[in-house]
């Protein structure tokens, strides 16, 4: 993904090593298995989407391993995209779409997020809703990897999608459909992603864990500057990380933001690394997590977490080590 780029810096510019950290990236198939690997100890720490701290915290896929944050990597960076189809059908917005699916009554149209546990498969459903489409009663939700999502498209599986960058751009300068909304307009500063580890590894030894985060500190300011955003696009796009042409990786990074149909939009509040107080781990940002799965029933069986239960996942003390520790200097 576009937004596991201050790991990347960090790694590439030597803030790691800046910070007397010895730190190999892995590039891992999916989230599943980054969820997994955190699980069985295979990775002590991974770039994630902020709902899997509570995935795995409190066992809602039946591992259970106590996990935390104490740095949002990443607001914003998603996308809805739609077909061609709904576009040559007079669709232009949310409005218009459920216009056309009551046209087509006998039709099912059917639209993907990436991961049960995601911020897209919230942001899809909550922008449909919005519009007075209830998901699985109007219109199919189903998951599908991000670099599936443009293919499946293309092929007529699926009608639309909401997709973390770069996946979305690609399919868009490829003609493949056209973006209704970017989510940092409709769900703006939405955490999106965090850097995760277990209560385990932090407890270990937490002057590492904040070594850690001094380099992400450093690299997301670095990442969020915009005469920066030219070389992040060309260091992401390189075959050991996100490997997509670097013109897919500027559309939100430099932009503007190509939409499709000859429409583009300023792509300033695309993908958030550092400013507007983007890493701070706040109750507020974790309750955004825990009302989407409420809302939309993600977990129905599950009980609704206690204060501290939440507060022990988002971790916003241990940034407050942080910026204690960065104040030193």
């Amino acid at each position: 993904m576009t937004d596991c780029a201050p790991l990347v810096v960090a790694k590439e510019m030597g803030y790691f090593e800046k910070h007397g950290l010895d730190v190999e990236l892995s590039r891992e198939p999916g989230w599943a298995t980054i969820r997994e690997k955190i699980y069985h100890g295979e990775l002590d720490a991974a770039q994630a989407p902020a709902s899997m701290v509570m995935e795995l915290s409190f066992g809602y896929t039946g591992m259970v391993s106590p996990c935390l944050t104490a740095f949002v990597t990443a607001h914003n960076g998603n996308a809805i995209t739609l077909s061609n189809e709904l576009w040559d059908l007079g669709v232009r917005d949310g409005e218009s779409l459920a216009r056309v699916i009551r046209e087509h009554p006998s039709r099912r149209f059917t639209f993907a997020g990436v991961l049960k546990y995601s911020s897209q498969n919230y942001l899809i459903r909550h922008w449909l809703l919005s519009h007075g489409i209830i998901p699985e009663k109007d219109v199919n939700i189903v998951v599908i990897p991000p670099p599936q999502v443009h293919d499946c498209l293309k092929s007529g599986y699926l009608d639309g999608y909401c997709v973390a960058e770069p996946w979305s751009s690609l399919g868009l300068l490829q003609n493949i459909g056209w973006c209704t909304t970017l989510s940092s307009d409709f769900s703006p500063m939405h955490p999106e992603k965090v850097f995760m580890l277990t209560e385990a590894f932090h407890e270990e030894d937490p002057d590492r864990h904040i070594a850690l985060l001094r380099a992400l500190w450093d690299a997301a300011g670095f990442c969020d500057a915009p005469e920066n955003r030219p070389d992040l696009s060309r260091l992401l796009a390189t075959s050991c990380y996100v490997d997509v042409p670097v013109e897919a990786l500027n559309n939100a990074l430099v932009g503007p933001f190509q939409m499709g149909m000859n429409h583009q939009v300023s792509a300033d509040e695309a993908i958030v690394f550092h400013r507007n107080d983007t890493n701070r781990p706040t109750l507020q940002k974790a309750a955004w997590v825990m009302n989407e799965i409420a809302l939309h029933k993600i977990q129905p069986e599950f009980p609704k977490p206690s204060r501290s239960q939440i507060l022990k996942c988002f971790r916003e003390d241990i940034y407050n080590d942080l910026l204690a520790s960065l104040s030193k200097n």
